[in-house]
């Protein structure tokens, strides 16, 4: 992998509601504890939620939908951060590739601009238990490959506690002694792509956390959570940050 002095991280799948803005939250969290220079944008409009929670605290928006909005994604290369984090809406690989391509379908002048101004990709693929998001990942790789980009699978474990039991459509299953699915995850890990978990938590603490538009890192000692929705929140980003740590190359961490 050639060495590039920024790295543009896009939160990506063609499925809604997998847990990107989950994931994109707690990843600001860990680039502000870490003092990553990192600037971070939620794609989805105003009514996105990574916006509503960070929306005094530096976090820009946009709506990648909009054709007066599209092209921030890559302008947005010109910060002098050393990283920057795209929320994206569920189902943005035909808007990525209008903004140099104009097709709807090839990506390969977004790629170049890249390249150009030496920014390296990572595409982060949150995953669910559901057969569209695993096929999402074959459709970003069909796209993007792998010379160039790099590769993060993250298994959202919300509503799972057997991993390879639980993500039939990721992992693949056998009927009649005969593998099925599972390729787009053989086709990322034999690209050097990295494979994680985002951990679950209490949904009952979760829901509340949403409500009141918290950080995680700011829940421990928020006075309208109780102290068991604190220590399950500190507990949910400490199970983040090391279940993170495998892909931190990728993620400019």
């Amino acid at each position: 992998m050639t060495q590039s002095s920024k790295r543009l991280v896009l939160v990506v799948s063609g499925k809604g509601g997998v847990g990107k803005t989950t994931f994109s939250r707690l990843l600001t969290d860990v680039y502000r504890e870490n003092n990553t220079k990192a600037a971070i944008f939620d794609a989805d409009g105003q009514i996105g939620g990574l916006a509503r929670v960070y929306h005094k605290a530096g976090v820009a928006f946009y709506d990648l939908r909009q054709d007066a909005d599209r092209a921030t994604l890559l302008n947005s290369i010109a910060s002098d951060a050393d990283v920057i984090l795209h929320d994206l809406p569920g189902g943005s690989l035909p808007e990525i590739s209008k903004i140099v391509d104009g097709d709807g379908e090839s990506v390969g002048g977004f790629l170049a601009a890249l390249r150009e101004n030496d920014v390296r990709l990572t595409l982060v693929h949150v995953i669910d238990n559901e057969i569209e998001s695993a096929q999402s990942v074959g459709q970003y790789l069909d796209s993007f490959g792998t010379d160039s980009v790099d590769h993060v699978a993250v298994l959202n474990m919300r509503e799972s506690r057997d991993l390879k039991a639980d993500f039939p459509y990721w992992f693949g299953y056998e009927v009649d002694g005969k593998r099925r699915h599972g390729k787009a995850r053989d086709r990322l890990i034999a690209a050097g792509g990295v494979e994680i978990t985002m951990p679950a938590m209490q949904a009952g603490t979760r829901a509340k956390i949403n409500a009141l538009n918290l950080r995680y890192s700011e829940c421990a000692r928020h006075p309208e959570l109780t102290i068991t929705e604190r220590s399950i929140a500190s507990q949910f980003l400490r199970g983040f940050r090391k279940a993170v740590e495998p892909a931190g190359g990728f993620l400019g961490l």
